[in-house]
C-alpha cells in the first residue's frame, strides 16, 4: 500500500497482524514501524525482537507456534538488511493467519526491487514501500508528523531551518525535535537558529550562499571537509542539487514571466529564503547554468574514475573554477 493508505490504516487502528515495511528511506521505515508496534503491543504481549544477524528461523517460528506463557499475544519483530527465504516467511505468516493472537512485523532495509519483490508478494497487500522525500516539503511533513506525536509546537519555517541546518538529514533533524520538546515552549525559526547546530561547523546552505556570492570560501571549504561525515561525491551532488533548484526557478520565471516558487520547485521555503533564491537564480544566464552542470558532471566522473587524484585539491580547484564561471556571467 501507499504511505497515505498506511497513515489512514494507522489512524483507524486497522493493520493486519503481519506486515512488511521496506524501501529506500530508513527513517520512514523506523517511524512507521514504531507506530505499528504501538498498535500490536499490549501489556500481556510476549515479544521477540530479532535484529539483523540475530535472525534465526527456528526460534522465530517457535515463538509464533507456541502458546504464550502469559496467555496473551505473541509478537515477532524482525529487522534486517538480509533477505529471508520466501518459504520461511510463508511459514511465519501462516502462523499469524492461523492465530490472530500472533503478530509479525518485518522491517526489511533493502531498496533493490529485484531483492524485495519476493517478500512483497509473500505479504500480499500487507506491505508499505518507502522512498526518500522528493523535496523538502515531503520531509517537512514527516518532521511535522513526528512533532505532533511528541506534542511539540513548532512552525513550518522552524522545521525548514532545522532540516537544512542538518543538511537535509531526516535522522538528525528528527533527533533535534525531542530536545526542542523538552523546552516546553513554542518553537520558531529564530529559536532553531539560536539553539541548533549541525554536526559540521559549516552549514551547506550557508556555504553555498557565500560561494555563489563569490566570497572567499577556502577557509569554509577546509572546515567543511574536516567533518567526519564529509563525502566528496555527496558534496558534488549537493552543489548540483542547489544549482538545479536555481535553474528550475530561473526556467519557470523565463517561461511564465512571474515568480511562483512553490509552482517552480514544488515547495515554499520561508520568505527570506525564497527571495534569496529568486535573486540567485536570475543572477545567472542559460549558458552559465550549462557550463556549471558540465563542470559538476566532469568533476563527479573524475572523482569516481581516478583513484590517484588528490581529492581535496581537485575539489577546491573545481569550486574556484565554478566561481570564475559565475563571476564571468555576473560581469556581463
Amino acid at each position: 500500500m501507499y504511505k497515505r493508505e498506511l497513515e489512514n490504516a494507522l489512524l483507524n487502528g486497522k493493520i493486519a497482524n503481519y506486515f512488511l515495511l521496506f524501501g529506500a528511506d530508513e527513517y520512514q521505515i523506523e517511524l512507521f514501524a514504531k507506530e505499528i508496534l504501538t498498535l500490536y503491543k499490549k501489556e500481556e504481549t510476549n515479544i521477540l525482537s530479532l535484529y539483523f544477524n540475530e535472525y534465526d528461523y527456528a526460534r522465530a517460528l517457535s515463538h509464533l507456534s507456541e502458546p504464550s506463557l502469559f496467555g496473551g499475544e505473541n509478537l515477532l519483530h524482525i529487522k534486517t538488511d538480509k533477505k529471508i527465504a520466501s518459504k520461511e516467511l510463508k511459514e511465519l505468516i501462516k502462523a499469524c493467519e492461523k492465530d490472530k493472537n500472533n503478530f509479525f512485523l518485518y522491517e526489511f532495509y533493502e531498496s533493490d526491487t529485484k531483492i524485495t519483490t519476493e517478500a512483497q508478494r509473500t505479504f500480499g497487500l500487507n506491505f508499505a514501500r518507502f522512498f526518500k522525500p522528493n523535496n523538502p516539503e515531503e520531509a517537512l511533513q514527516l518532521l511535522a508528523r513526528q512533532a505532533g506525536k511528541i506534542g511539540l509546537n513548532i512552525t513550518k519555517n522552524a522545521l525548514y531551518e532545522l532540516y537544512f541546518i542538518h543538511n537535509e538529514n531526516l535522522y538528525l533533524a528528527a533527533g533535534e525535535l525531542n530536545k526542542l520538546a523538552s523546552l516546553n515552549t513554542h518553537i520558531e525559526q529564530g529559536t532553531v537558529r539560536k539553539l541548533v547546530f549541525g554536526l559540521g561547523s559549516v552549514n551547506f546552505d550557508d556555504f553555498f550562499n557565500k560561494f555563489i556570492s563569490l566570497k572567499d570560501i577556502k577557509k569554509d571549504f577546509f572546515t567543511y571537509e574536516q567533518d567526519p561525515i564529509f563525502n566528496e561525491i555527496l558534496f558534488i551532488n549537493s552543489l548540483y542539487k542547489s544549482f538545479f533548484r536555481l535553474f528550475k526557478l530561473y526556467s519557470y520565471i523565463k517561461i511564465n514571466g512571474k515568480f511562483d516558487i512553490k509552482e517552480a520547485i514544488g515547495y515554499a521555503p520561508p520568505q527570506n529564503v525564497a527571495n534569496a533564491l529568486k535573486t540567485q537564480s536570475l543572477s545567472l544566464n542559460l549558458k552559465t547554468y550549462a557550463d556549471v552542470f558540465i563542470q559538476l558532471n566532469l568533476a563527479e566522473s573524475e572523482l569516481k574514475t581516478n583513484p590517484g587524484i588528490d581529492k581535496s585539491a581537485y575539489l577546491l580547484s573545481t569550486i574556484l573554477n565554478l566561481q570564475n564561471i559565475i563571476s564571468t556571467a555576473k560581469i556581463k
